[in-house]
């Protein structure tokens, strides 16, 4: 039978803006590399909307551009998040139906959509501002049980919980999918999601079968020092049946009940935009790849090539198609 992905999320839309250095991002007070969390009518996303009119808007969210580069992959995919009835909504919706992506969540009309700023400095790396907005109305209530049988996988944005409603959706959903044997994976996405949800994580991680970050949030996650330490406690944690850590330049390390190693980069784009959605698209075709039969090393590989379609340009979805990228690879059908 044909694997679904499941993605429980923020039903995004970002705004990419190409700054020439880190002091647009002080002015701000933002940490470079990481995630400022605002509300309704916060001055610095007032100030930030004002200063940047040219921004570039494109559809985002970490599960919902997973769950895309898998859809764009020929996968069968669901999205679960809420949007706001309002243009930035809409505009999520059509970018989902684009790859044929179902998206059956009612939208809220009591504050607008999830909206956020993708600051993108010369060294393309990425920095945050984020409005969760209408991610925060999620509930339990969202989450429809007969989504979910042993031919699913769910995948978890860690960003939901920084909404109100976000955990006991994602909690709901992990139920339904621990009934109905579906598979779990984690996402933290971010060292501020980690910090300021240790109860959470912990939680999650004991649920779930399977893990992708990067390595920074593999220290994170296990209070470690060095990547070699924070991998080796992921893998001897007795929690995931696998799990792969990105490492930047140097590949991403890899763990299996049998196995374990590094697996490098295909190949080095000559150009890069920005590295936003370049984690999100690598677990979109890596988990395609192993719902399709392809050993953990090859899935991996899979993963690269959809993030460096992805750095190539400046938003953190697929610009079409990419079932070509498969041709290099023995698909099961």
């Amino acid at each position: 039978m044909t694997k679904t992905l499941i993605g429980i999320g923020n039903a995004a839309v970002d705004a990419v803006v190409h700054v020439a250095d880190d002091t647009a991002l002080e002015e701000l007070n933002l940490v470079k590399g990481g995630c400022v969390f605002a509300t309704d009518g916060d001055a610095t996303m007032e100030r930030a909307i004002e200063q940047y009119p040219d921004r570039l808007e494109t559809p985002g969210g970490a599960a919902a551009n997973a769950i895309c580069a898998y859809a764009a992959l020929t996968g069968k995919a669901r999205f679960i998040g809420k949007s706001g009835l309002d243009a930035h909504g809409e505009f999520f919706k059509k970018s989902l139906e684009r790859f044929y992506v179902a998206y059956e969540t009612e939208p809220t009309t009591e504050t607008q959509s999830t909206f956020l700023f993708a600051f993108v400095t010369p060294d393309k790396e990425r920095t945050f501002l984020s409005n969760h907005g209408a991610s925060h109305k999620i509930s339990p209530s969202d989450v429809k049980e007969e989504w979910f049988t042993p031919d699913t996988s769910l995948i978890m944005d860690g960003y939901m919980l920084m909404s109100g409603g976000g955990p006991s959706a994602m909690l709901q959903a992990m139920d339904y999918a621990k009934k109905h044997e579906s598979e779990i994976i984690f996402m933290p996405c971010s060292l501020s999601v980690i910090d300021n949800n240790r109860d959470l994580i912990d939680e999650i991680v004991h649920r779930s079968h399977a893990i992708i970050c990067n390595a920074d949030e593999a220290k994170a996650l296990t209070s470690s020092t060095t990547i070699h330490e924070a991998c080796k406690k992921i893998q001897d944690c007795g929690e995931y049946q696998w799990g792969v850590v990105t490492l930047g330049s140097d590949g991403a390390f890899y763990f299996t009940d049998a196995t374990s190693g590094i697996v490098e980069i295909p190949y080095s784009p000559e150009t890069i935009c920005n590295t936003n959605g370049a984690g999100d698209n690598f677990s979109g075709g890596l988990i395609y790849g192993l719902h399709h039969g392809m050993d953990i090393k090859d899935a991996i590989r899979l993963g690269h090539e959809c993030a460096i379609h992805v750095i190539q340009q400046d938003g953190p979805r697929p610009d079409g198609w990419l079932d070509h990228l498969l041709k290099s690879y023995k698909v099961a059908t």
